[in-house]
Order: structure tokens, then C-alpha cells, then sequence
């Protein structure tokens, strides 16, 4: 049977031989990612439902479970990989297992192989993750859950290699764009590949003095590199939220606070259709968080988009909201309700407050669920 081409196609996958190896699916050993992020906790409570609909999604729709504890969580990459870090971070108890490609962790989840997937999708420096961002309304999965990380980014090479050599930094595109400034400053090109870990284990194979990637301390050790430079993000407060995706959707209490919901929908191509979809939630006084367009069909023009907004569907604010969104859209999904992490309800409620005074500063930049 002909394999699925990776998403990131063309590219040599390295072989990841180990120094130290934990927490993948061959069993956990002396190491893990909860040591590099202690303050990291559990997300048991990210899938408490209810008995509200949400928008269509009945009570055969829902999994049954009161609590979001997965057996088998799958992520894209190696390890080392901040996706594998978040992983095992919020999920300790689970088994955690790599996909080759996205279409292979989406596969995986809807075979039933895995019980979630965890996949980035935005980062507060580099915006959006587009792989994904691309795959979510095709995907078929719901999303139950968000992660919230704090990412420091390193430039990681073999034992004696120094700064000076490096001509070429191998990351994941996000993350070389989290790093703009370090390597304008070096003089240092960018190579993509197909995530950060994959990166940090093809230096090691390749050997090449004039070759560095970038990568995260958890990877550096597991693939037997030094940390040339830490952290040489542009920003300190540097953060990556992940989805928590599942088969089936998990959904909150309608009287749970701290509640997200994701929604798919089209307008048509008319002046002020946008507008006009989305005037009900300010008019119900409804905080939208993110807002994302889409090209369909062949064409130059947004009609697609990809909403989230605090409030749950079977609240009366959201109701209202929704009936005024479905008067000027064609069409409308739900792609999953869920409880916000508490990083990122720090984070959202900071918005507004300087750099300085935010939750990077130490003791407040880790997430806990």
C-alpha cells in the first residue's frame, strides 16, 4: 500500500539515533520534558462537558469521558520537539508517540490510535503556524483543548563547534522566525525543515562545522549537542499555543466560565459581509480572540474564516450572536468548545498591559492547567 507523502515533502527525515531517549513510544527512561518546564502541569481538566448541545453537537457526538485523560497522545515531530515537550507536559500520564507527518497524527487520531493530537497553532512572535492553520478545516477532528508554552530557542551543534563556523541555521520555519533578529545580526542563512528536533538530529548526522539548528535544550541533550547561544528568541515573552484535537467533541457545561469556542464559516463575496457576521458579538458584548481568513476556491478572496471567542454556544450572549452570524454566512461549523487554558487566560487578560509587566516574568511564565 503506497505511503502518505509527508507535508513536508522533499525533505530527508534524519536518522534519530539518541543520546538520552524518554517519554516516546518505546518507553520512558531518566529524562523527561516536565523536568525542563517543572511548573508545567496536568491538563485533566481540559474536557468536562455538560449536557449542552453546543450548536448541534449532541450527547451521542460527545465522548463520554468526564475528564480529558488520553491513553496515547500523538504529535508531529521528533523528540525533543516543542510539540513533544507539550505533549508529555500536559499529558504525564499518556503515551506519547511521533508522527512522520500531520496527516499521519490526524490519521492516527481518527483511526483511534492515538486518543488526541497535539499541534501548534500560533505563536505569539511568528503568528500563526500555516501547516496547520491549513489542515484544521479538513482535518475532521475537533478541538478540545489548548496548550499554552513557553518557548526558548537555542543554537544547538555538536561538542567543540563554535559560533564563529556557522555559515547555515536548520529550524522549523516558525522558529527561524522567532529568531529574525539573531541571525540578521550573525549573518546566518536559514534553512527549513520540518520541525525543531528533526533539525537538531540531522546536525549530528550531518557533521558539517558550517551547519548549526536551532532547537530546544530537551533536544540539544537528546541528540548529543552542545547550546552554542540560549535563548536568542527576539522577544522574551515568547509562547506557542498548541490545540489539543480529538475524534469526537468534548464540551463544557454551558455554565462553565472561561470558555472557548472555535467556529468555521463563509460569507458571501458582498461589500460588508464580514462585517455584518460578526457585528452580534460586539453587539452582545462577545470578546473575539482570533479571527483567520481563508482563499477557497481558486480565488483572491477571503470568504473563509476561523473564529474563536470567549462564551459558550448555549449561553444566551453566544445564542444571540450566533443567530445574527447565521442571517450573512452560508455555512457554519463548530470545530470545538473547550475550557481555556489558564496561561492563556492570563495571557488574554494582559493583552493590554506593557511588555514588562506581563506573565514572562519568572514564577508567571509557566502554564499550568
Amino acid at each position: 500500500m503506497r505511503r502518505k507523502r509527508s507535508l513536508s515533502q522533499g525533505r530527508c527525515k534524519p536518522d534519530l539515533r539518541v543520546v538520552r531517549r524518554y517519554g516516546h513510544d518505546t518507553g520512558r527512561g531518566t529524562s523527561s520534558p516536565r523536568r525542563e518546564y517543572p511548573a508545567l502541569g496536568r491538563h485533566g481538566d481540559l474536557g468536562r462537558h455538560g449536557d449542552a448541545a453546543c450548536g448541534g453537537l449532541r450527547a451521542a457526538s460527545v465522548m463520554p469521558e468526564s475528564r480529558l485523560a488520553p491513553n496515547v497522545a500523538i504529535y508531529h515531530g521528533s523528540i525533543g520537539a516543542f510539540a513533544h515537550i507539550a505533549c508529555e507536559s500536559a499529558f504525564p500520564d499518556a503515551r506519547s508517540i511521533a508522527g512522520d507527518s500531520l496527516l499521519d497524527v490526524v490519521d492516527a487520531v481518527r483511526s483511534g490510535a492515538a486518543d488526541v493530537a497535539v499541534l501548534p497553532c500560533e505563536n505569539v512572535l511568528a503568528g500563526r503556524v500555516p501547516d496547520i492553520h491549513m489542515l484544521l478545516p479538513e482535518a475532521g477532528l475537533s478541538i478540545v483543548g489548548e496548550i499554552f508554552l513557553p518557548i526558548e530557542l537555542h543554537l544547538v551543534a555538536p561538542e567543540g563547534w563554535s559560533l564563529a563556523e556557522i555559515r547555515r541555521v536548520h529550524s522549523h520555519p516558525v522558529a527561524l522566525r522567532q529568531v529574525q533578529r539573531f541571525l540578521n545580526s550573525n549573518g546566518l542563512f536559514a534553512v527549513a525543515q520540518s520541525d525543531t528536533a528533526t533539525a537538531a538530529a540531522l546536525i549530528k548526522q550531518k557533521g558539517d562545522r558550517a551547519d548549526a539548528a536551532i532547537a530546544s535544550n530537551l533536544a540539544a541533550q537528546t541528540y548529543g549537542l552542545q547550546v552554542l547561544k540560549p535563548n536568542i528568541q527576539d522577544d522574551p515573552f515568547n509562547m506557542t499555543r498548541f490545540y489539543v484535537l480529538a475524534a469526537k467533541p468534548i464540551v463544557p457545561a454551558a455554565d462553565r466560565p472561561d470558555v472557548l469556542t472555535c467556529l468555521m464559516f463563509e460569507v458571501r463575496n458582498t461589500p460588508g459581509a464580514l462585517f455584518r457576521a460578526v457585528g452580534g458579538f460586539a453587539e452582545n458584548g462577545i470578546n473575539l480572540t482570533r479571527l483567520e481568513s481563508y482563499l477557497v476556491g481558486g480565488q483572491f478572496v477571503a470568504t473563509r474564516f476561523l473564529c474563536e471567542f470567549e462564551g459558550h454556544p448555549d449561553g444566551p450572549p453566544v445564542r444571540r450572536a450566533l443567530h445574527t452570524l447565521r442571517h450573512f454566512t452560508t455555512s457554519q461549523t463548530i470545530m470545538g468548545v473547550f475550557p481555556m487554558h489558564s496561561a492563556g487566560s492570563r495571557t488574554r487578560a494582559d493583552r493590554d498591559l506593557p511588555t514588562n509587566e506581563r506573565t514572562s516574568k519568572p514564577g508567571l511564565s509557566r502554564c499550568q492547567p
